[in-house]
């Protein structure tokens, strides 16, 4: 069987792993003898031991690694054009561990117990897992800084939002959430109050505590140092 056509087989995978190609060419030695120079070539890409793609789009392999997986936060809301700066990394959430991923762009993986709130989009041909924007926001906290994907909050779903954040029912969510969709115009305090504990916590999870106390919302504004 020629190159071309061992390659031709995983042209409708976006990761393939060493037992994969075993399975094609039937001789494990030669399967790596062959790895070994298609990647020296470039016709392959390494991802990490035993696991290879012919796509050098992190975007598009990532939810392939681990599974299950969803893309989220930066590089879902970037994909849906809802914020102006680009990720340099793929960021994806998990219901199993955290980890990293070193390819041709970083891909992280963060663990989550709220494993909803995505659909699957057809991306190059491939059905790839994607959050919706609100979920997007959610798992932004702790992640990032709010700064990062803060503009997003004036295009989202508020009636989906609510759900999510009924349905997640954690406080420093509701009330992180509640105080960012106000200041984009959008009143959800009514809806969400039953949730909301009054124990200050800071805006943003990832700078320092300092800030304006909100007692509506039971928030430390520290966005505006």
């Amino acid at each position: 069987m020629y190159d071309a056509d061992v390659l031709k087989q995983f042209s409708g995978m976006p990761v393939f792993s060493l037992s994969d190609v075993n399975q094609i060419i039937n001789n494990k030695n030669y399967a790596k003898v062959f790895i070994r120079r298609m990647a020296k070539k470039q016709k392959i890409l390494k991802i990490k031991k035993n696991t290879y793609t012919l796509h050098n789009d992190p975007f598009l392999i990532s939810t392939f690694l681990v599974r299950p997986s969803y893309i989220s936060s930066a590089s879902a809301l970037s994909h849906h054009n809802l914020i102006t700066q680009m990720p340099n990394e793929i960021f994806c959430v998990t219901s199993k561990t955290s980890r990293r991923i070193n390819f041709i762009s970083p891909i992280n993986f963060s663990h989550t117990n709220y494993f909803f709130g995505f659909k699957t989009e057809n991306y190059d041909g491939f059905n790839i897992p994607i959050a919706y924007p609100e979920k997007a926001i959610i798992d932004s906290f702790s992640i990032l800084p709010i700064s990062v994907f803060e503009e997003a909050f004036d295009s989202i779903d508020e009636r989906r939002m609510i759900d999510y954040i009924k349905k997640i029912k954690k406080s420093s969510i509701a009330k992180r959430v509640g105080f960012l969709m106000e200041k984009s115009g959008f009143d959800i305090y009514s809806d969400i109050r039953n949730i909301i504990n009054y124990k200050y916590i800071p805006l943003d999870p990832l700078i320092k505590n300092r800030g304006t106390m909100n007692t509506k919302w039971g928030i430390i504004d520290n966005m505006k140092q």
